[in-house]
């Protein structure tokens, strides 16, 4: 007699093997502890045919399907960077030319944070990872080469992707998901492992080289495993003919955390491709947004702005230099601040917004909906009239795109050709060179076992001890005799040294913890210098700085080179009080007055770089 096996119609059994009974402990409950809780993570995978004019459609698309990562082929795209594209969706892409294959990797607004990598392999395989609660997740979006592509160009990809497959760390969820331009069919003999035998149609040659990969590496084809109508399983349309060419593969031993794949027929963003989604249980971060403290609009301090802070200033009174260093300092910097919230005014705060959504008004919004409602009746009808109208509407949704990013343009064309126009661009170069890093923050560190830390705690932690070794670090060096000690008192600052201390300052420079910039200075006049002359003379006399300028804030900047999980890739700056930095600069002047310092001494000496080393000593070796 045979034992009978209640098997479930979804990756979560496994006919091999019967599933076991729970265990029941204490009061007869399953489980002793509480189990973690696991998101339902959506994945999904679409040729776009070319991502110009649709972006914003993408976005859309994400949020309105509750999609976190989308896989994207054909994108048309050239170059390697990353953007932002609306409703917090962030965009990685990769690709050689411009009117050809490029493919890229959309992920939303709760998991972007967490990306510790990009691997931009070619223009047929892209992938990333993104830091999860139990691991990693890395994700590949693919493209296989097309029916009229050599087969050498076709040995080339699998054997490329083959060496990504392989490179991802053992322990990693692996999800390749794309276009691979090949039918697997029903049919699993052979394959029954990584076949769940309901695919669509039969099995071409190129089908067999998918299968065979998934093999190789134990991944499984996620849509074959579930129970779907044909209209959930065709991801091409064209000519007639129907295909299921698009696929979702995951390592074989996590198919049980995929709940769901389907194929979502009723959008209309690629034409003839539809896209495929698949939703997974990941055990995902905690997301929380980094909140923005208000700030003091500075930039704002010009013109008649910066007469009325310099009255109010005045009204208010400075408090008299010579009193206690601390005392003094906190009251000069209170007033300052307060003069300047009610001058200047203060950002919103609160959390980060998304700004990339300028072009996406209402008007433009009916016209796109405008084309999916024709499409949808294309679908339906399939008369000539209805494809008539579609490809009308169409046109219409990408000439309303056009134009709307056209007059934004204008906008932009008529700032810069304001007096404000070189602080303009450099503003807006800053922002979009920031979007367009792959790494933003960090999220997840190593330790010095090489072990990750995800907890906000731990990762803070780690970074105070790794600066603190860098900073304290004693190298062995030859003890100097003690010099002559320089005979007479120092003299006092002078308004001149102070004066020319704060012309050199450079603006728009990030403040300390104190948050007053040496712009508030300038625009205080001869106040300003002679105030700070007599408390920079309180200092020297009493050699003693205020506690408040030992505070600063270190920001680790990635290098853009190595593992951006290893502090040693990351550049520590160093964020003091400017008005120390005017301290400072007088001491600078001072001491080279009295020191004579070689013209050889790069780095130390004005026009002379530590580049210009570099490059002398390159010459002498190529010589």
């Amino acid at each position: 007699m045979w034992n009978t096996v209640n098997a479930r119609t979804s990756p979560g059994s496994d006919l091999q093997e019967a599933r076991p009974p729970p265990v029941v402990k204490k009061r007869g409950l399953p489980r002793e502890e509480r189990p973690r809780l696991k998101t339902l993570v959506r994945v999904g995978s679409l040729n776009v045919g070319t991502l110009t004019g649709k972006t914003r459609e993408i976005a859309d698309f994400m949020a309105r399907r509750r999609i976190h990562v989308l896989c994207l082929q054909e994108t048309r795209w050239k170059g390697s960077k990353a953007r932002e594209i609306g409703d917090g969706v962030k965009l990685f892409y990769y690709g050689i030319e411009a009117k050809r294959n490029g493919v890229a990797i959309a992920v939303s607004e709760p998991l972007k944070e967490y990306v510790s990598s990009v691997n931009r392999v070619s223009d047929r395989i892209i992938s990333l990872r993104v830091a999860t609660e139990d691991g990693f997740w890395t994700v590949m979006s693919v493209y296989a080469p097309q029916c009229g592509c050599t087969e050498a160009e076709k040995e080339a990809f699998y054997d490329e992707l083959d060496d990504v497959i392989r490179s991802a760390p053992e322990g990693d969820y692996i999800t390749v998901a794309g276009d691979f331009n090949g039918h697997v069919g029903q049919d699993r003999k052979g394959f029954e492992r990584v076949h769940g035998g309901r695919g669509f149609g039969r099995r071409n040659q190129e089908g067999e080289r998918i299968v065979e990969l998934a093999e190789a590496h134990d991944l499984a084809i996620a849509s074959t495993f579930f129970m779907k109508r044909e209209s959930q399983k065709i991801t091409y349309c064209s000519g007639g003919r129907q295909s299921e060419i698009d696929y979702i593969l995951v390592r074989r031993r996590f198919l049980k955390t995929v709940k769901n794949v389907k194929t979502i027929p009723g959008e209309e963003i690629a034409g003839q491709h539809r896209p495929v989604v698949a939703d997974v249980c990941i055990a995902l971060q905690k997301h929380t947004k980094a909140k923005r403290e208000p700030r003091i609009r500075w930039w704002k301090l010009a013109g008649e702005t910066q007469k009325t802070f310099r009255d109010k200033i005045i009204a208010a009174g400075l408090p008299e230099p010579y009193g206690h260093i601390d005392s003094v300092w906190a009251s000069a910097a209170t007033t300052i601040l307060t003069c300047a919230r009610d001058t200047l005014g203060e950002t919103k705060g609160g959390r980060r917004g998304d700004r990339a959504t300028w072009f996406w008004s209402e008007d433009v919004q009916k016209i796109v909906k405008a084309k999916k409602d024709a499409y949808k009746v294309w679908q339906k009808t399939k008369s000539l009239s209805s494809l008539a109208e579609y490809k009308l509407r169409k046109k219409e949704a990408k000439a309303a795109v056009a134009r709307a990013k056209n007059a934004v343009m204008d906008e932009l064309y008529d700032k810069l050709e304001s007096s404000q126009a070189e602080k303009h661009v450099f503003r807006l170069a800053k922002a979009r060179h920031r979007a367009s890093l792959d790494v933003t923050e960090v999220r997840a560190v190593k330790n010095e076992d090489g072990e990750v830390l995800r907890d906000p705690v731990a990762v803070k932690e780690r970074w105070r001890v790794y600066f603190e070794h860098l900073l304290n670090e004693e190298f062995p060096r030859k003890p100097k005799a003690p010099a002559e000690p320089v005979a007479g008192p120092m003299q006092p600052w002078t308004a001149d040294e102070v004066r020319k201390a704060i012309k050199k300052m450079k603006a728009g420079k990030a403040t300390g913890p104190d948050g007053i910039p040496v712009e508030a200075w300038r625009s205080l006049g001869e106040l300003g210098v002679r105030w700070l002359t007599e408390f920079f003379n309180n200092i020297t006399r009493s050699a003693k700085m205020p506690e408040a300028w030992r505070d600063s804030i270190i920001v680790p900047i990635f290098k853009r080179k190595g593992d951006a999980m290893n502090c040693t890739n990351y550049r520590g700056i160093k964020l003091i009080a400017h008005t120390m930095k005017i301290y400072e600069r007088l001491l600078d002047m001072r001491l080279r007055e009295m020191v004579e310092i070689s013209p050889d001494r790069f780095g130390f000496v004005p026009e002379r770089s530590t580049i210009d080393a570099i490059f002398i000593a390159r010459q002498l070796m190529e010589k």
